[in-house]
């Protein structure tokens, strides 16, 4: 795409794009809250491990409180009130600085162009946004016998990361732009934990701010757009294992400042809410917990390590994961993904798994490069200790290595033999990692700055950062604004319309022969509490298309491709069709944009 392209597409989403300020305003609020709460038990810590803390808090209770089958809204009252005494003591707030309040400023042009965000990608579909829709909705956790019923793909997963959205939800009203809002928020409080890693000290301004925010966002190696403006929750799990990162690095020198119970539990919590978000979070909850027991070991010896109270570290995670997976094997089962039998295990394709991953490592050398970096100074850090970046260092070096070791392991006992091949969502997984190796480099390029502060350079790039920052979204918009696609927002409409022109308790599919199957995620979620969907046809079908809808047994069916090779008119338009005896008759047409057939399929 050209410039001039670029930015006629930018301005036209921009004068598309309706601002819904309430939404950003709930987003803001459910952080800044949780963020308070989690302030009350460690006093001194950042405001990025206090939210870790206050979401983890409010996580293990609401779930408690779900699994006994009640409104999950209950779980919002501790963290209120914790959030309410902390605003009541400013002396809580010693510490923070200016930090918090710049990179806001610098982050929000890009909240209010996401704030009227519309969902767009597959797993969007297939199972957050049902998710968070759910919770909001209903105020109950899935499962149980007075629980609704859910149409997700994987209604087993914990549901830390849609609580959260629950709770900005229960200002604002149901949003689809909510988690993607949240996920931004998330990169701000990173921002600032990098800005303070970075100046040690010195005051930070609206250029230094920026840069960070920069830092954390298109700068890092593993910032994906796809992931951060959507309801993903692969930034949740990327910020809460660095930030166990940063508790564990602290609890492993020893340091007398607070209560070492006050730092064990701020740790545990924090792991409850990273395990509370997906399920393979418990290797990264893993590999961090054996990274900081083998940087404590380093820095305090046996005995010191010995004084570390880990209980509260394990139990507290343990708890919530426990009672989650008794809640999911007695309603749930069955919902998730499972360790394959031995006889099916993938150990003679383990050269090949080998060379797709290192495969992938080539074609994101940014990310993978500063990996190995950090592998080889972490094991110097370890080896010396000679101060908090050698610990970070080793943290983040040794997460790299066990998580990786833990996706060799998955693609050979989990995962079938085609996505083991091809190393499904390597790339995606590893994004998890981003974070933790961000935190060090931090205190580097912090190091650099402040030999290069006061010189024109310096005052250059924080002038250009900021620029970069305020300006971007608006320059950017085009790109940033993806679920725009007019394509997918003209099959998400015209499945809303084919749903409400089916009788209720219908079951339909969809034939979609030129699509990759997206078409028929949005109807799962469109469609639910409505028509049930009972699958689709994709381009990944090989029979043709009538073949295989007449082994259907519906009545019902929305064709968005393929109208030609069915023998249907007009071919300029989505359809849907009723069976009537062994044929099948167009009832409602819903035409392409433009009148035009797509030149491309989402």
């Amino acid at each position: 795409m050209s410039v001039t392209s670029q930015l006629g597409a930018s301005l036209h989403q921009l004068a598309q794009t309706s601002v819904q300020p309430l939404a950003v305003m709930a987003a803001i609020t459910t952080i800044i809250g949780l963020t308070l709460a989690g302030r009350i038990l460690v006093r001194r810590a950042d405001p990025a491990s206090s939210f870790a803390m206050g979401m983890g808090g409010f996580v293990l209770l609401s779930t408690m409180i779900g699994l006994a089958g009640w409104d999950v809204r209950l779980g919002l009252i501790p963290p209120m009130a914790a959030a309410a005494w902390i605003l009541s003591r400013p002396d809580r707030f010693a510490g923070w600085g200016r930090g918090p309040l710049l990179v806001l400023a610098t982050i929000l042009p890009l909240l209010l162009l996401l704030s009227d965000r519309q969902g767009s990608e597959w797993d969007e579909f297939s199972h957050w946004l049902h998710a968070f829709r759910y919770l909001a909705v209903w105020h109950v956790l899935p499962g149980g016998a007075q629980a609704p019923a859910m149409d997700s793909c994987c209604a087993a997963y914990p549901y830390g990361w849609p609580l959260v959205g629950m709770a900005a939800m229960s200002l604002s009203g149901f949003s689809e732009a909510i988690p993607a809002l949240l996920n931004i928020l998330l990169l701000a409080l990173f921002a600032v934990l990098l800005l303070d890693l970075a100046l040690d000290g010195r005051p930070a301004d609206f250029g230094a701010a920026a840069m960070a925010v920069l830092a954390a966002t298109i700068a890092s190696p593993t910032f994906v757009h796809k992931l951060a403006f959507s309801a993903y929750a692969d930034v949740a799990t990327a910020f809460l294992a660095a930030m166990l990162a940063v508790m564990g690095e602290r609890i492993a020198t020893g340091e007398t400042d607070t209560a070492p119970w006050r730092r064990a539990v701020g740790f545990g919590l924090a792991a409850a809410a990273l395990l509370a978000v997906k399920p393979g979070n418990a290797a990264l909850f893993g590999c961090v917990l054996g990274g900081a027991a083998l940087v404590a070991l380093r820095h305090l010896g046996w005995r010191g390590v010995l004084r570390v109270q880990l209980l509260p570290m394990v139990l507290l995670p343990l708890l919530g994961s426990v009672l989650w997976r008794w809640h999911v094997g007695k309603y749930l089962s069955g919902q998730e993904m499972v360790i394959l039998d031995s006889a099916h295990w993938h150990v003679a394709q383990i050269p090949l798994i080998l060379k797709g991953m290192a495969d992938v490592a080539v074609n994101k050398g940014g990310h993978f490069g500063l990996g190995l970096v950090m592998v080889v100074l972490g094991l110097r850090g370890l080896a010396r200790d000679a101060g908090r970046v050698d610990r970070l260092c080793a943290l983040a070096g040794l997460a790299f290595l066990g998580y990786n070791l833990f996706l060799l392991i998955t693609y050979v006992v989990v995962f079938g033999e085609y996505e083991a091949l091809h190393v499904a969502s390597y790339w995606r997984y590893n994004t998890h990692l981003g974070l933790i190796i961000m935190l060090p480099a931090a205190i580097y390029a912090g190091r650099l700055a402040a030999r290069l502060q006061g010189t024109k350079a310096a005052n250059a790039l924080g002038i250009l950062a900021v620029l970069l920052v305020l300006a971007g979204p608006g320059l950017m918009a085009g790109q940033i604004r993806f679920d725009a696609d007019p394509m997918k927002v003209f099959l998400r409409q015209a499945l809303r319309q084919a749903g409400t022109a089916m009788p209720p308790g219908e079951t339909a599919v969809v034939v979609d022969p030129s699509g990759s199957g997206l078409t028929g995620v949005f109807a799962t979620y469109e469609w639910s509490g409505r028509v049930r969907s009972k699958g689709y046809f994709s381009a990944f079908n090989a029979e043709p298309p009538l073949t295989w809808l007449a082994r259907q047994n519906v009545n019902w069916a929305f064709v968005a491709s393929g109208q030609d090779r069915m023998g249907l008119e007009p071919a300029t338009a989505a359809l849907l069709l009723h069976r009537d005896g062994l044929s099948w008759t167009v009832v409602e047409q819903f035409p392409y944009p433009g009148g035009k057939v797509p030149e491309r399929w989402p």
